[in-house]
């Protein structure tokens, strides 16, 4: 062939088994030259002498093959892919080799994740690593999900763990303005000796996202396009009395009351009119079907162009996402812009730029608790049309017959305006100097702006959002802008150097970073015309506007030492001070060390060929958490009007009291881990013990009453949590199949040792609804109410029954937990009654391929957990003010001789029915089958373009016996976990796509 251009030729085979790899993708390097290989392995494509083939299939490690000068034909042998420890892992500030560690860290297999149609980076941490718990609290397009590492930490302070993109720590929340298309690796940190170098914001874990960039010698365009649909199974809706069977419910509800109270049999003329013939009911509307928008369409496009050729490489990428909700006029849509470069300036000097931009549009609706969307679509009279005869909207609800009058939900979602848009721009550089052969500088510069602007507004058309609120109502407007500004800087100097056995490394670094939000709101009451929506228009207006912020600054250190591979040390150290505490505890040390041994690299470690490596690593280390807000420490004012001279003065008085001494939460973890690596790393086994003690901890102390105050915050409680992690990685091919699997299991104990003295507990919630508790020697907020120990059925019984005033036959018998014969109205007799804390956390993935197909499946689940299904306090409140739960008609408690399931209540009372009660306790132990992805790579001869199409469904099965929709709602937001109140459904979303590479 010579130097000139010509046709290569060749075959690539597996090197395991010597079967042919069909769908193998071969790239000449540099170019967008590329082809697949056919069925039997074969490709041909134009490359010269000099140039190199890159070799790449899913499930094997990527080759490259130079062209030889007069070769024309080439096998190609690809080895099974399998875990390299000899790969490099991004860490705090820097990266290194996979078999130096020595803390617990889990690296997120990104090819096993699939193509999932999320908006949000959360997602793709579901099921991927052991002590990563990710809960969905709902289907809300775009939300963010729920993360937790090893199990809550404060009862006082942020649990959510730092998020760090491409070295900047953008805090607890990703938001929407990364697009999950442009990740290229994510890290999780979990133990002390991992996230103590990122000091006070460190206790919760830190997850490490590095954004994609173009890859040396590699020049091209990507475009990436998944479109589908969702929608909300049947098994994922409550269901609620249609109108002929509520009103046959009324009927009989008035009917039971006389029989009961009055001791007599009922005549027709007595059920009201409305009632009295419920088979001629001809309405029956389901307004929960109603606001369902099935069949939702969901879009996700993004083009990417890298160039990697010289010394300076550069990447641009462009995406949109559009995802329709599934409750009608909910929606949400972003695009997205980024941009890197980085490269050499000379054999001493490198620098970079990265910036990224996002805007966001979302259209909202308030759809979490029984006086939200959802809850009103579920216990609306369903004897209503949703329209008039005329076309219009009924506009109320219910209202009669001892109904709770509700606004119309259609008309509410269709006139109602809920705007919330972001801007979000993240820019971040930096310039490294190399000298002295094993020195580098490193001066990076990161800063974030947040942008915010939402909008509220109800129009007078549509009634008030509580109850009996009938319209024409006097129409709001909410207006609300605000913008944060986030700005750090790190200087860092490392060393590096290899003598003979020795491995060695060292970090000194200098951080600062400084965040100030600036917000501005207006609420607006009575306009003249529901369609000028501005606060001008507003006959009465109100404004508020604030300021506020946080900085830091922090010394670090760490070095790394091997020595023949075989044994690995690592310490840091991290000095840092914070504004948010107090002035004579402004800073704070956290310390840490780890050590690691190589057991397998011992001389006396018999050689095997299914032992390939085996290290036995522990460390300790000190952590903070500073999630407490701004200002805490301080004594801050607040409006008080007066009389001075007989006229009201305007005057400020404090709101709090101060405390100088305010510090950091704190928590010291140990953990013993055992890395177990077999068959060539095709198996791995990953075991952890860990210990994570939480001291000084964040809670209101009471003071004294002269003081002027109840409260104020201080550093007392602490709280364990103790667990241990396994994970299993697998690959293999089983005949022409490629196989990897990945499972893990999470066993998390929490206890609370200390709050405020040892006879203190922490109680939060309402009555007629979820408690939640925290006490000295059990978990952290457990469920707490009454416990029922069965059902009245006769007069009788009540009377021969600890006393509940005013129970009936048909309501719930409590225990009486202070055995002073009364069952108090109240919480004096209220006990533990459910954990929500989950015994095990599963994630599994299953992947592989076979030719040109490949697949990748995903569950997660929770066992041996309690939720308080909250809701069916609304949903069989039985006194009928609302519809009510289906089964109701047929279950519930009637008469001794007609006594029901004995979980469903009689309608005659609403007393001892809806209070905080083990009655709504389920086991809510579930496994979801997440994601199912197709893939296929097409063959050159049916396109001339790299490509591949898939199909992806995600959220398709739900396997569990809890009656609510979603078991991973947390309806009452935080550590008070354990309470569902119906949230957004969560649809299944089915999604067609392709990756073209040109």
């Amino acid at each position: 062939m010579g130097q000139g251009t010509g046709i290569v030729t060749g075959k690539v085979f597996s090197a395991d088994d010597q079967q042919p790899l069909p769908g193998a993708t071969v790239l000449v390097k540099g170019t967008n030259r590329a082809t697949i290989t056919g069925m039997d392995g074969d490709f041909s494509i134009q490359a010269s002498s000099g140039e190199i083939l890159v070799i790449s299939f899913i499930g094997f490690t990527e080759s490259e093959v130079a062209i030889q000068s007069g070769q024309t034909l080439y096998e190609i042998q690809l080895a099974l892919s399998t875990a390299d420890l000899s790969e490099v892992v991004v860490v705090g500030y820097g990266s290194q080799r996979k078999a130096d560690i020595t803390s617990a860290v889990s690296v997120i297999d990104m090819e096993a994740i699939g193509n999932v149609p999320t908006t949000n980076v959360s997602r793709l941490l579901q099921g991927q690593a052991a002590g990563v718990q990710v809960r969905q609290q709902s289907g809300r397009p775009g939300e963010e999900m729920q993360i937790t590492i090893r199990g809550l930490g404060s009862l006082g302070a942020g649990s959510g763990p730092l998020f760090v993109v491409d070295g900047f720590p953008i805090g607890t929340s990703l938001g929407q303005g990364i697009n999950p298309v442009d990740i290229e690796s994510i890290t999780v940190l979990k133990d002390a000796a991992s996230t103590a170098i990122y000091g006070a914001r460190g206790s919760n874990g830190v997850v490490l996202i590095t954004t994609k960039s173009a890859k040396e010698g590699k020049v091209g365009f990507e475009f990436f396009a998944n479109s589908g649909f969702t929608n909300v199974p049947d098994n994922r809706r409550t269901r609620m009395m249609n109108g002929v069977e509520f009103a046959t419910f009324k009927k009989e509800s008035f009917e039971d009351k006389i029989r009961y109270f009055q001791k007599r049999e009922p005549s027709i003329e007595e059920v009201p009119l409305e009632f009295r013939f419920p088979e001629q009911t001809t309405i029956n509307t389901d307004w929960f079907e109603e606001i369902m928008n099935q069949n939702a369409k969901f879009q996700n496009y993004n083009a990417t162009m890298t160039a990697g050729n010289g010394n300076i490489r550069s990447l641009v990428s462009v995406g949109y996402v559009k995802q329709e909700g599934a409750v009608i006029k909910t929606d949400f849509e972003r695009f997205n812009l980024r941009a890197n470069v980085d490269g050499k300036v000379n054999d001493f000097i490198t620098m970079g730029l990265n910036l990224s931009a996002s805007h966001g549009r979302e259209n909202y609706a308030p759809t979490s608790g029984r006086d939200a969307i959802i809850g009103r679509a579920l216990w609306a009279d369903p004897r209503y049309p949703v329209y008039k005869e005329d076309g219009s909207f009924n506009s109320y609800i219910g209202g009669t017959g001892g109904i709770f009058g509700t606004a119309n939900v259609v008309q509410e979602l269709h006139e109602t305006t809920r705007k919330l848009t972001t801007n979000n721009v993240l820019a971040s550089g930096f310039i490294e100097f190399s000298f002295l052969k094993n020195f580098k500088f490193r001066s990076a510069v990161n800063a974030t702006i947040l942008g915010t602007d939402q909008q509220e507004f109800r129009p007078s058309t549509v009634a008030g959002a509580g109850f009996n609120q009938a319209p024409p109502r006097e129409a709001t407007l909410l207006q609300r802008t605000q913008e944060t500004l986030n700005i750090g800087a790190d200087q860092l100097l490392t060393y590096t150097k290899v003598i003979g056995k020795h491995r060695i490394d060292g970090l000194l670094g200098f951080s600062a970073q400084q965040e100030d939000t600036r917000f501005l709101q207006g609420n607006g009451n009575g306009f003249a015309s529901d369609q000028t929506r501005f606060l001008a228009a507003a006959t009465r207006n109100t404004s508020t506007s604030g300021e506020f912020g946080w900085s830091l600054l922090a010394y670090m250190a760490r070095a790394n030492y091997g020595y023949d591979d075989r044994y690995l040390f690592s310490a840091s150290f991290r000095r840092e001070g914070s504004s948010r505490f107090g002035a004579n505890n402004k800073y704070g040390n956290f310390p840490a060390f780890s050590a690691g041994w190589r057991i397998s690299e011992e001389g006396f470690f018999p050689k095997t060929n299914w032992i390939t490596d085996l290290k036995l690593r522990g460390s300790w280390g000190i952590t903070g958490n500073n999630a407490i807000g701004n200002y805490s420490s301080l004594s801050l004012m607040r409006a008080s009007n007066y009389v001075l001279g007989g006229t009201i003065v305007n005057g400020l008085t404090l709101s709090n009291f101060a405390n100088s001494d305010l510090g950091w939460e704190q928590s010291q973890q140990t953990d013993i881990g055992l890395d177990f690596a077999m068959f060539d790393n095709k198996l791995i086994i990953t075991a952890e013990y860990y210990n994570r003690l939480t001291n000084d901890m964040l809670l209101s102390v009471e003071l004294p009453a002269a003081s002027g105050f109840t409260s104020a915050l201080g550093n007392v409680g602490k709280v364990k949590n103790t667990g241990i992690e396994l994970s299993l990685d697998f690959r293999t091919k089983i005949s022409k199949v490629n196989l990897r699997t990945n499972l893990n299991l999470t066993f998390n104990r929490n206890e609370v040792l200390e709050l405020r003295g040892n006879a203190d507990a922490i109680l939060s919630g309402g009555f007629y609804g979820t408690y939640n508790r925290s006490i000295v020697g059990r978990p952290m907020s457990m469920l707490f109410g009454y416990k029922k120990i069965g059902m009245f059925q006769t007069d009788e019984e009540i009377k021969n029954s600890p006393t509940q005033d005013g129970a009936v036959p048909g309501v719930y018998k409590h225990f009486d937990a202070n055995g002073d014969g009364v069952i108090s109205y109240d919480n004096r007799d209220m006990v533990e009654i459910g954990n929500p804390h989950p015994a095990m956390i599963l994630g599994w993935t299953i992947g592989g391929g076979v030719g040109a197909f490949d697949f990748n499946i995903l569950f997660n689940g929770a066992f041996n957990y309690d939720m308080m299904r909250n809701i069916e306090a609304t949903t069989l409140n039985m006194d009928g003010v609302f519809n009510i739960l289906q089964a109701a008609a047929t279950d519930r408690f009637r008469s001794a001789d007609m006594p029901g399931d004995g979980i469903i209540p009689t309608s005659n009372t609403w007393k001892w029915e809806r209070e905080a009660s083990s009655r709504y306790i389920y086991d809510a132990t579930h496994v979801w089958m997440r994601n199912v992805t197709i893939g296929y790579s097409i063959p050159q001869n049916t396109f001339k373009f790299p490509a591949r199409v898939f199909f992806s469904g995600e959220n398709l099965f739900l396997f569990t016996d809890y009656p609510g929709t979603n078991p991973d709602v947390n309806a009452r937001g935080g550590v008070n976990i354990g309470s569902d109140d119906e949230a957004y459904p969560i649809p299944r979303t089915f999604t067609f796509g392709a990756t073209i590479n040109f």
